[in-house]
């Protein structure tokens, strides 16, 4: 059995060598039997700005390596399909309550 623990902090590459950074966070969801069931991988600056500032969104983000997409895991390195690529992150358009405009 794999734990968070075991994931947070793994470099990810591709099978080609590119570099996607490190793990940051984990996307889950609930499964049928009451268990959580892992759907991805936050990587990278962007995984890493989006665990800081506590934001779900990426999860169809840039920032987020589906499981599926998985074909190694190392000790301490996980290697993803060649033609997996994070997607970008959804960015609100719209500006916070209480900061000034410009």
């Amino acid at each position: 059995m794999i734990r968070a623990s075991d994931l947070v902090g793994c470099k990810v590459r591709t099978t080609g060598g590119e570099k996607l950074g490190r793990v940051h966070d984990l996307r889950a969801v609930a499964a049928p039997d009451g268990n959580w069931r892992l759907t991805g991988l936050v990587v990278g600056k962007l995984g890493l700005l989006s665990r800081l500032a506590g934001d779900a969104s990426t999860s169809h983000g840039r920032s987020v390596v589906p499981w599926q997409d998985i074909v190694e895991l190392g000790d301490g390195q996980i290697v993803v399909r060649r033609d997996s690529e994070p997607v970008a992150p959804a960015i609100s358009a719209t500006k916070p309550e209480g900061l000034p405009g410009r």
